[in-house]
């Protein structure tokens, strides 16, 4: 990781070579050194908490306290939330007047009155009772969905914690306004998910990344993810079948295709026809006569005709 006034940070947590990535790669180590409390703006799904935790780990503050928290639990209990984890934090014995460190909060358009009202002690560094008044100098790194502005002019969200949380902001970009980083991230998760699984990295079949790409990406990074592991597990271990995609969309295939003789046409479809029910059902020839509603020995025939090996369809060899 590097720092410094005008270097990019390097992390491999920060995936993508678009050029709104890069911006971001470039302001943290401004952010980080600041002493004002910051907001990361984002929909579900972008890299908020890990852009808050690099914030943290790039601080002066960091080896200090952190509170790494959400809307949803500090709605439920904040004085606990909050208490809990700063106990396990300081010097057995120790009597503070004065306790610093950082406060990460997850969804913070998410908190109720109440919570915002006590989050606002910590926005203007007041006091917090643990055995007694200790005064909370904590900067707050919150994360928020891209109707904050909207919740802050419909009041849905205090205009005083409002100004006091964004004292600077910064925005992630959704998925699909750097669609190419898509390819970048889809390589990185498919390592990494190969790795975890202990199985070989297949070679990206390219009508993949034509519907990835095409893909609007309502879940972001996250979504995207969750897609290849699906992927990786719905497929054979030595190919990635676009089938596989949760979205996968063939109803523009035929206008793909290009002029040509009908008979190379037809042929080239039934030997797709037919590698995809083998590929289904493992080498099985017998189910795959059945899905495709022809006889087995008609079958074979035409497997014979275009050259399709029952061998290479059965797993193992």
């Amino acid at each position: 990781m590097k720092s410094g006034r005008n270097q990019t940070v390097q992390d491999e947590r920060l995936i993508g070579n678009s050029p709104e990535m890069d911006q971001i790669r470039k302001s943290l180590t401004a952010l980080a050194n600041s002493q004002q409390h910051l907001l990361i703006v984002g929909d579900s799904g972008t890299e908020k908490l890990t852009i808050a935790r690099m914030v943290f780990e790039m601080s002066p503050l960091a080896g200090g306290c952190l509170i790494e928290t959400d809307a949803a639990k500090l709605n439920a209990a904040f004085d606990q939330e909050v208490t809990t984890q700063i106990r396990p934090q300081l010097k057995e014995g120790a009597s503070l007047n004065v306790l610093k460190g950082l406060m990460i909060v997850e969804n913070v358009d998410q908190l109720t009155v109440d919570s915002q009202k006590k989050l606002m002690a910590f926005a203007r560094r007041g006091y917090w009772t643990l055995d007694h008044p200790v005064q909370m100098n904590f900067r707050l790194i919150s994360t928020t969905s891209t109707r904050i502005h909207t919740d802050a002019r419909q009041q849905a969200i205090s205009a005083e914690l409002f100004l006091s949380l964004s004292e600077l902001t910064i925005r992630v970009p959704a998925l699909k306004d750097r669609r190419q980083d898509i390819p970048v991230l889809f390589e990185h998760y498919l390592k990494q998910i190969c790795h975890d699984l202990g199985r070989p990295v297949p070679p990206i079949n390219f009508e993949i990344f034509n519907q990835m790409l095409k893909y609007e990406w309502p879940g972001n990074v996250k979504e995207l993810e969750n897609v290849v592991r699906s992927l990786v597990l719905a497929s054979p271990e030595t190919e990635l079948l676009p089938q596989a995609l949760p979205f996968f969309n063939d109803q523009q295939q035929f206008s793909r295709l290009e002029l040509q003789s009908l008979g190379i046409a037809v042929a080239k479809l039934e030997k797709e026809l037919i590698e995809r029910a083998l590929r289904k059902f493992a080498g099985n020839q017998s189910r795959a006569a059945q899905v495709l509603n022809i006889s087995e020995p008609n079958l074979r025939f035409k497997m014979k005709k275009l050259g399709i090996r029952k061998q290479d369809f059965v797993y193992g060899n």
